[in-house]
């Protein structure tokens, strides 16, 4: 098995992982494994959406136009 090190976990959230863990009768580090095998387990996570089919051809200014539109 691969070991995976998190590093900067806010307070909160360990100490949410903490009780749930505890609540389960886990490990922390068991916890985690099995939220994470939940969270992947859901149709979609992980996969990219289908390519998007233009009816034109994007210009560089449309498309630098496009990237600023998307980070608002």
């Amino acid at each position: 098995m691969s070991s995976l090190l998190i590093k900067n976990i806010p307070e909160n959230i360990r100490k949410k992982l903490k009780e749930q863990a505890e609540l389960n009768h886990r490990s922390m580090n068991k916890q985690v494994v099995f939220i994470l095998e939940q969270a992947l387990a859901k149709p979609g996570i992980g996969q990219l959406p289908p390519p998007v089919k233009l009816k034109f051809r994007p210009t560089n200014e449309w498309l630098d136009k496009a990237k600023r539109w998307g980070r608002q």
